[in-house]
């Protein structure tokens, strides 16, 4: 009996041990099982709390692809639809969320990685900041901003056209700071411009969220990053550009060479005319206003712009990264129309972005039509291929041929037509962009025979189809 016994326990003991192994197997089998959806396009669907947006260019992203999305509520449901089926998930703080797209256009299995945090505002405008800025043009020259321009001029992307090297300040730049060169922020942002040169945007924009006071950088109290990303790519590494400061004796360089600054400050106000382009973008952008302008550069930036705008508590700021307009000595026996109007075109191109970029998301779906074969438009090689994608290239194509539409305005025909000659010249032969000569007349056709009344935004469509049938 005894023996029969532990049999029968032993037995029930085997049984239960196996139910808990196939419980505990089923329940990994269900955590490693991701949620998968298949597509056999380029976008998918995605729903953030209810509201839809697009997930574009979905076979163009890394196979191991994260996003990290700013959102007010904690915990918000979250869907992903394809062509073919769908999958819902939950976005947490902090908490990262796995999914997969079977890419059959590609053969291949997206690995998605997707969480959420709590928003940071990029910018926050005071009553106080709105009354001391609203209707101004700002032309600065900041002293953080000049300090990452430094380290960046000491490393191996520094050799590259990033900077401007071509003036006795360089010289001075590099004859005070060169025994500095491997300092570790030189080696640690050096390192991080050979991984992505986009990081050179990010980090000397978001520079401008700092300022200097006695070796140690202050974050401002308006801003929190300046691109385009979730967080200020600079702050990391602000303990090593504190002592790179320190160690060179930065800021008495800054103070030394305040009057120069204020000559290319002076200068620039005087013969770059902001204003007037503000001005006239407004007059053709109807419903695109910004409170206030900035522009921004130092004599370190070379051949290199861009530009973003903020919004909070009823107050709009462009600000504009650019380069200053120096004079060639190609271009000093130029006349003084036709060198004003080629020391216009760095500030106008980036400052029209603000306004020509909103209008063009309007009519996206169309762009993408009418630009489907994107060797149509840009060249293999060239700068253009950076534009390889049918509304940032609609947009680089509007962006030079406003140029030709405010110079119609502002010269005569004699100074127009050189302006002209040597900008479509540059954006095709040297930029790429193949059909620019033959876009930029018919832009300048639209707008000469325009009825009473319409604006730029209102050709819109018309320059849309004109791109569709070529």
């Amino acid at each position: 009996m005894q023996t029969k016994l532990n049999r029968h326990i032993y037995m029930k003991r085997i049984v239960t041990f196996l139910l808990i192994t196939l419980t505990i197997l089923n329940a990994l089998g269900q955590t490693t099982s991701l949620p998968t959806i298949r597509t056999n396009q380029n976008s998918v669907i995605l729903y953030v709390d209810g509201e839809r947006g697009p997930f574009t260019g979905v076979n163009d992203v890394p196979k191991d692809f994260s996003h990290d999305f700013p959102l007010d509520k904690p915990s918000v449901p979250f869907l992903l639809v394809s062509e073919k089926d769908s999958i819902a998930m939950t976005l947490n703080y902090g908490v990262i969320t796995h999914f997969q797209i079977i890419r059959e256009a590609k053969g291949d299995t997206l690995q998605g990685h997707f969480t959420s945090h709590k928003p940071i505002k990029t910018a926050v405008f005071t009553d106080a900041y709105k009354k001391a800025n609203e209707g101004k043009t700002i032309v600065e020259i900041p002293e953080v901003y000049e300090l990452i321009n430094v380290i960046f001029a000491l490393t191996d992307y520094g050799k590259t056209d990033a900077i401007e090297k071509d003036t006795p300040y360089y010289s001075q730049v590099m004859s005070h700071f060169s025994p500095y060169k491997n300092h570790p922020v030189v080696r640690t942002i050096d390192s991080l411009l050979r991984k992505s040169v986009n990081n050179y945007h990010n980090l000397k924009m978001d520079s401008y969220a700092y300022t200097l006071q006695a070796n140690k950088l202050e974050k401002s109290p308006v801003y929190d990053r300046i691109s385009w990303g979730e967080v200020n790519q600079l702050t990391p590494y602000i303990p090593l550009v504190e002592q790179f400061a320190s160690q060179s004796g930065f800021h008495t360089f800054f103070q030394k060479h305040q009057p120069y600054y204020t000559s290319l400050i002076t200068d620039f106000k005087k013969n770059v005319d902001v204003a007037t382009m503000k001005t006239w973008l407004e007059k053709q952008f109807p419903t695109t206003r910004y409170s206030a302008v900035k522009m921004i550069f130092t004599p370190l930036v070379g051949s290199n712009q861009s530009a973003n705008r903020f919004d909070d508590n009823g107050f709009t700021e462009a600000q504009c990264h650019i380069n200053y307009p120096f004079i060639s000595k190609d271009e000093t026996g130029q006349s003084g129309d036709v060198l004003r109007g080629q020391r216009m075109v760095i500030s106008f191109t980036e400052l029209n972005h603000n306004y020509l970029n909103p209008e063009a998301d309007k009519y996206d779906k169309a762009v993408a039509a009418a630009y489907k074969n994107m060797a149509d438009w840009i060249t293999p090689n060239t700068p253009s291929v950076n534009y390889d994608n049918a509304l940032l290239c609609f947009e680089e194509y509007m962006n030079y041929a406003l140029v030709s539409l405010l110079f119609n305005d502002l010269f005569d025909a004699k100074t127009f037509a050189v302006l002209n000659k040597n900008r479509q010249s540059n954006m095709v032969k040297n930029r790429g962009f193949r059909r620019f000569r033959e876009f930029d007349q018919e832009l300048l056709r639209l707008y000469k025979t325009r009825k009473p009344g319409q604006t730029v935004a209102d050709l819109y469509p018309a320059i849309i189809a004109w791109a569709a049938k070529q």
